[in-house]
């Protein structure tokens, strides 16, 4: 369960940050469009976080079966931000920090 929150949370943050680098969600969410580096900052910053939920999964255990599991987790993880930015757009920072700090607890409880 530990690890489904780690992998969940990071690719939430993940899709929050690609979500971020969309005009009409900055719109949506801030009130305003970023400018072209923060556009920028989100995109790679939401990439990276996808990149590093993928390579916890690689190397938690059999590569079929960790692919299998993180291709559901993104599903879960698109149709929450999905579900968070047409509802409660206006809380998707305390929805980002609430999903930093379980990453970051979780990622601490399984490095015990």
């Amino acid at each position: 369960m530990i690890f489904f929150l780690l992998v969940w949370s990071l690719s939430s943050l993940a899709f929050i940050a690609l979500a971020s680098a969309m005009s009409k969600h900055q719109k949506q969410m801030y009130g305003q469009e970023l400018t072209a580096q923060q556009t920028r900052l989100a995109s790679i910053l939401g990439w990276t976080l996808l990149l590093i939920s993928l390579i916890i999964c690689v190397i938690s255990g059999p590569l079929s079966s960790m692919l299998s599991f993180w291709i559901g987790i993104l599903t879960f993880s698109a149709l929450f931000v999905g579900a968070l930015l047409t509802y409660y757009s206006l809380k998707v920072k305390f929805v980002a920090c609430f999903c930093a700090g379980m990453s970051f607890v979780t990622s601490v409880i399984l490095l015990i």
